[in-house]
């Protein structure tokens, strides 16, 4: 499927409402390890939960949107830019020059028109206004957990896009505030920044180091956005995978020529998530580390850190939009990797190229090795679900007959 055609913009706007609605599944819910009791009095609102709730909301919708603009990179072989972007005749370089250029799944923000642009700022909207109909208090901490992290990554997404083309997270800014400080959403009548979200809502009510992976910044440095939306129900298992694949990236965890270095975002979380540095810090990456990496954590070490990357975690670095007015034309890229015949865009720039192509080289290698299909299993919270009837809300609030 060729990126964004699954969203269907053209779709009625009670179709959407109702293919967004909220699904309580009378599943029993599991709640989350290392709880912490206390929060922050101003969110105190928040750390709310019912740990026998079997409501379950439906992000189908979002998993429509997502698989239609990620472009998935996959692991990183740990290989930093290969020069590729040293190209004879030319001393412009409109591309990242950074060693984790070819790291961290993208999203095809050049591809996108106002139109698919609204698609998403509607589902913002209808995720925001979900709790002032299904009060987050009456959900499971996984539940919420889901909620959070999802509201958070399409704020971003919603963000960076009617901006786009820009080139740098960090050089964002909203009503003179950065991206990640300035007050976004509106839950249930309180206004939340994205850190926010990230530090007062889940720091401070969850202690288990996995959900940092769960936040899209927007950016290469940071933790990678998924093609699929988070789930109450498997939350753990997707924040695993993708601490798996964040710790044994470069921009994760380096070797350096004494001790080690690590990314900055690991210093941001030390606070909440880390709590005896860096022996905290140690059992964490130790459980996802493999191989080369495992071998860089210098044990008993305090770690240095790398250089956060915050250029635009697109396919083109903020450089032009399709039909836009950037000289040239950028291929739609979904998961088969090339363009189509309806698509207007049918030539990607050099730098964007570089990073397709080493994504197809990766891809035959780690095929050639056998490395496909490998599975690592990891002892994972778990609790066993029941079987229940399921009943459809809109984010309205109104039941929907199945």
């Amino acid at each position: 499927m060729t990126a964004l055609s699954a969203l269907r913009p053209a779709r009625s706007r009670w179709s959407l409402y109702a293919a967004a609605a909220v699904c309580a599944l009378a599943l029993a819910g599991a709640s989350a390890p290392g709880a912490v009791a206390q929060p922050d009095p101003a969110f105190a609102r928040f750390a709310e939960q019912d740990a026998d709730s079997r409501v379950r909301i439906d992000y189908s919708v979002m998993a429509e949107i997502l698989g239609g603009i990620v472009y998935e990179v996959g692991r990183s072989d740990r290989q930093p830019g290969r020069g590729r972007l040293e190209r004879t005749g030319t001393r412009i370089n409109l591309g990242s020059t950074s060693r984790y250029r070819y790291e961290g799944n993208r999203v095809v923000f050049h591809t996108m028109s106002r139109e698919h642009e609204d698609v998403i700022s509607q589902y913002r909207a209808e995720l925001e206004s979900l709790p002032s109909h299904v009060p987050l208090s009456t959900l499971s901490a996984d539940e919420q957990l889901a909620y959070w992290l999802n509201l958070h990554n399409i704020v971003v997404i919603d963000e960076i896009a009617r901006r786009y083309p820009v080139t740098n997270v960090a050089r964002m800014r909203i009503d003179g505030e950065p991206l990640h400080d300035a007050p976004l959403i509106t839950i249930d009548g309180q206004r939340l920044s994205l850190n926010d979200i990230r530090f007062n809502i889940v720091g401070a009510n969850w202690s288990d180091p996995r959900v940092m992976y769960g936040f899209f910044s927007g950016s290469v440095g940071g933790p990678s956005i998924q093609r699929q939306p988070f789930e109450g129900q498997r939350v753990w298992s997707q924040l695993s995978a993708g601490a798996g694949e964040f710790v044994n990236a470069l921009r994760g965890v380096e070797a350096a020529s004494q001790g080690y270095r690590i990314s900055p975002m690991y210093q941001e979380w030390r606070d909440s998530l880390f709590p005896q540095w860096p022996q905290d810090l140690e059992s964490h990456l130790t459980a996802f580390a493999e191989g080369e990496t495992r071998q860089s954590i210098d044990i008993g070490q305090l770690p240095d850190f790398l250089t956060y990357d915050t250029l635009i975690a697109d396919l083109t670095n903020g450089v032009g939009r399709c039909g836009g007015d950037s000289g040239f034309n950028v291929v739609s890229t979904g998961s088969e990797m090339g363009p189509t015949a309806s698509s207007p865009c049918n030539v990607l720039p050099p730098h964007a190229r570089d990073l397709v192509v080493t994504v197809i080289e990766r891809r035959l290698e780690f095929l050639r090795q056998g490395r496909f299909g490998s599975v690592t299993i990891r002892d994972v919270d778990t609790t066993p679900q029941s079987d229940g009837v399921a009943r459809r809300i809109t984010p309205e609030g109104e039941e929907i007959s199945n």
